[in-house]
Parts: structure tokens; sequence; C-alpha cells
């Protein structure tokens, strides 16, 4: 573990930049559209754009580096990142900013599948997941710290713009210069979603929900934090809570689904976070320590869903089988992501800002009410038989999927029940 490490932390190091810019990204755009008076269903159109980027690159990227190679790529695509930002701070258009939002979401999730592929290809089954786990913990830390800098400039100067294309130009270098060998890039075992449903239709549904509460976060957060007229320093510590939530709770609660019914976990987890989103929107009536509070929470009761679904399907699968149902899964998250910003602006927009905190309740709300549900439908899975839990960071590709490390389950009877 220690040479993989040693061996890996350049390029741990360009992840950890690409994905401070992402982060600073994110909310400077949400800022700067509510700056500019774009309306929230608008800009919640608007920010979507990454998300539906996010899903071509996805299918798109493996086939081009198959064609002419990783480096090409993947130089192409951080040039790409690199300069999409830049032109939303030339022009003010919606339209303009969606086409970018588009650029820029393919341009990451192409970066995204050359780094995992690397860590893939430098990881073997003894530190795959120790692996994953790092790659998690400094994509996390990446967004926090991209998320802190929006107080270092205006946004509606050219400054703030200009720190996110420097750190993905300067992210290019350790990651070009971390690897011996080109890894190889490899699309996914391809899988329909009717047999993914088949195996687990509350992971599927779950999936959808999780990317839809997600997009709403990381997509109108920054709006929302500035329709109650924050600071620039309290959007950013703001946006910032809800990933140090993600760090604190991700692994405790991941490891108690482990030990306990999974879907026990994940319906306490639901009803946590229904529970928790109605008080920030009751917290962001009294102070800002106390949304603070339930920024926290909500990021940690929130986040681990991500890695809950991912499990729980793999419950009822065969090591083989894992990669491809994974990815699908995944690309159903990013679905979901596309649709979760218009829905809360469109919310935000009728009914005000405050019905940020609102939205998120009725979706986990009703992810609470499908898991009854399906608890009633199915047996549990035996404690012995479960898949064990690996922490998977939210904006990883389907490539991420083949860095869950391999274990031994057992196959029982159930992994070919439906119902």
């Amino acid at each position: 573990m220690q040479a993989a490490l040693l061996s890996s932390w350049t390029l741990f190091f360009g992840i950890f930049l690409f994905m401070a810019g992402n982060g600073l990204q994110g909310v400077l755009l949400g800022t700067r559209a509510e700056q500019l008076a774009f309306g929230d269903l608008t800009t919640g159109f608007v920010m979507s754009g990454y998300f539906f980027g996010f899903l071509l690159g996805s299918n798109l990227v493996p086939r081009m580096v198959s064609r002419v190679g990783h480096v090409r790529v993947f130089g192409a695509l951080a040039g790409l990142a690199s300069s999409s930002i830049l032109v939303h701070a030339l022009f003010e258009l919606a339209s303009l900013w969606l086409l970018m939002r588009i650029i820029t979401g393919f341009a990451y999730s192409g970066m995204y599948i050359v780094a995992e592929s690397w860590i893939n290809d430098k990881a073997d089954n003894k530190t795959r997941g120790s692996l994953l786990s790092i790659y998690m913990i400094v994509s996390m830390l990446g967004l926090i710290m991209g998320q802190l800098l929006l107080s270092a400039g205006e946004p509606e100067d050219v400054g703030l713009f200009l720190i996110v294309s420097i750190l993905v130009s300067i992210a290019v270098i350790p990651i070009l210069m971390t690897a011996a060998k080109v890894p190889d890039i490899s699309e996914p075992e391809k899988i329909s979603l009717f047999r993914v449903y088949n195996v687990s239709p509350l992971a599927v549904i779950g999936m959808g929900f999780n990317g839809m509460s997600s997009a709403v976060i990381f997509g109108m957060g920054a709006v929302y934090a500035n329709k109650l007229h924050f600071s620039l320093n309290e959007v950013a510590v703001f946006m910032s809570s809800i990933m140090v939530g993600a760090l604190i709770l991700q692994y405790p609660i991941g490891k108690l689904s482990d030990i306990f019914d999974r879907r026990t976990v994940i319906l306490v987890v639901q009803i946590l976070a229904t529970l928790t989103a109605l008080f920030g929107f009751i917290a962001q009536s009294i102070s800002y320590p106390m949304l603070l509070v339930a920024g926290v929470i909500y990021g940690g009761v929130h986040t681990p869903l991500y890695s809950l679904y991912i499990a729980h399907a793999n419950d009822y699968l065969t090591p083989k089988q894992i990669i491809a149902t994974s990815s699908m899964l995944v690309m159903i998250n990013g679905v979901g992501a596309v649709l979760g910003a218009p829905i809360v602006g469109y919310c935000m927009k009728v009914f005000g800002p405050s019905a940020f905190f609102p939205t998120m309740a009725v979706m986990h709300f009703i992810m609470t009410v499908i898991v009854i549900i399906r608890m009633q439908i199915r047996d549990a899975m035996p404690n012995e038989a479960q898949a064990p839990f690996v922490a998977m960071p939210q904006r990883a590709t389907g490539i991420a999927t083949s860095l869950l490390p391999e274990a031994e389950w057992q196959d029982t009877a159930a992994a070919s029940k439906e119902n």
C-alpha cells in the first residue's frame, strides 16, 4: 500500500487541483447567475448542463481514447475545461452559459475517466479499496478548498474565473507526468436498465433520486445562499459545510450498513435526511450558524446514500456482474442530476428561495416510502451474505466502478429473485 501511495501522490495531487477548480466553478457560476438575474428556472437549466455533459462524456470519451490515445484526449479535454470557464466571464448570456456548462461537464467526465483508469492501473486486489477511499477523500477535500476560494475575489470580476482556469491547467502537469505507462481504458460492459432494475429496483430508483438531490445541492446551493443575502465568504462556508459533513459520516454510516440489514440503514438515513432538510428550512430563519449545522448534518447523511445504493445492488450480484451494474447505476444517478437543478429552480421561482430545503425533504420522503414498500416486498439479505460497503466519490464515472475491490461473498438464491 505504501508503494502504491508513493507512486500515486502526483496523480492524487492533480485530482485535488482539478476538483478544486470544479468546486470553485460551481459556487462561482451560481453566485454570478444570481447577480445577473437569470431567474431561478433558467439558472437551474444552466447548472444542469454540467450533468448532461457529464453523461455524454461518460459514454463517448472511452471511445475517443481507444481511437487517439489517452494523452491526447486528456490534454484536449483539459484545454476545454480550462477555456470554457473563461467564456462565462466574457459573455453574460444564459444560452451560451448552458452550452459552456455542457462542454465543461463533458471535459470533466473525460478527465475523471483518465484519472480513475490510472488509479485502477496502479491498484491490485489488496490496495484497490484503499486507493478508492483516498480518491474519494481527495475529491471531497478538493471540492471544499475550491468552494472556500469563492471569497478570494469578486464574482463580477474575471479574477475568480482565471483561478479556475489556472487550477485546471496546472492539474494537467502532475497527472500527465505520473504514469510510467499508459493505462488500459476500456468501456464498461453494457447492461440493460431493465436487467439492473430486476436485480435491485430500490438501487435504481434510489440512485435516480440521489442524483436529483445532489444536483440541487451542487447546482443551486450557491444560488440559494445568495438569495438569502449571504456574503461571499458565508456562501463558500455554507457550501463547504455540506462536504465537511460528508467527510465525517460517510465511513461510519457505511460500516453500519455492513453490520446491519443494508435497507434498514438506508431507511434510517433517508428519514434523517428528510428531517435534516426540514431542519434546514427552519434554521434559515433562525441564524446562519444554525444553517451551517443543518448543512453539516445534511451532507453527512445525504452523501453516503450514493455508495449505499451501489452496495445494496452489489448484495445481489456476483463479482463479475458488479462493474456493469454499478456503471449503469452511476449513469442513472447522472440522469437524475440533469433533472434536479431545474426542479428546484422551478420550485424556488414559484415559492421563493425558502423552497430549497423543502424540495429536498420531499425527495427524501418519497424515497423513504419507497424503501418501506421494498422492505415489505423482498426479504432482507442475510448480513453474512452482504457485499462490503465501499465509499464511492459522488462525481465518479462508470470507470471508477472497476476500482470496487473483489470480495468473496455468497452467491445466494436471492440473486436471481427480482421481487
